[in-house]
């Protein structure tokens, strides 16, 4: 299968990257493992053209010279998706896009770069209703929004959403990174 985009994560971010760039004329497809509750963006990202894998996971990256060649999803076993460019849009924690234990936070599908204190006592306030660290945590990018593995840029990976560290707008995220592919 060949895409100009393939999109990981079927949550605003990812539905609004993927009806802006499927708009612009870029063929895209969307890898969403759940439900959203962005129901009518996705029906516009349909309505353009717009293809998603619902219930679907990405589970495998092959990464060759910091260029991500293709993915492989749970449905599809060893089919392979290509594309130009890959967009990770998969969250943070509830959403399974970072992962922790008790003494590390990691990305599990290709293995990013993660912003985080190493003290795991740091990554919550004692105070339920304090703003709460971990929610800060996120994958390290360039300036670009290309993910970082190993300190090592890859050049076609970017990320937008909540997966990204720090206090994000989800929907401008997306949108910088449509600007850099279209």
């Amino acid at each position: 299968m060949r895409y100009d985009v393939v999109i990981i994560g079927g949550g605003l971010a990812g539905i609004t990257a993927g009806l802006k760039l499927q708009q612009s004329g870029l063929h895209t497809v969307v890898v969403s493992a759940g439900l959203s509750l962005h129901e009518t963006p996705r029906a516009e990202y349909v309505s353009a053209g717009g293809t998603i894998l619902a219930g679907d996971t990405v589970v495998k990256g092959i990464i060759e010279d910091e260029h991500l060649k293709h993915v492989l999803t749970s449905n599809l076993g060893v089919t392979e998706i290509h594309a130009e460019n890959f967009i990770l849009c998969t969250g943070k924690f509830f959403s399974k896009g970072l992962v922790s234990t008790m003494d590390r936070i990691y990305e599990p599908i290709f293995g990013c770069d993660v912003d985080y204190e190493a003290d795991h006592s740091k990554w919550v306030a004692p105070e339920f209703g304090a703003e709460q660290p971990f929610m800060s945590i996120g994958i390290v990018t360039d300036e670009n929004s290309r993910v970082m593995i190993e300190g090592k840029v890859i050049d076609n990976l970017y990320a937008a959403g909540e997966i990204l560290a720090g206090k994000v707008d989800i929907v401008e995220s997306a949108l910088k990174v449509c600007r850099k592919l279209i």
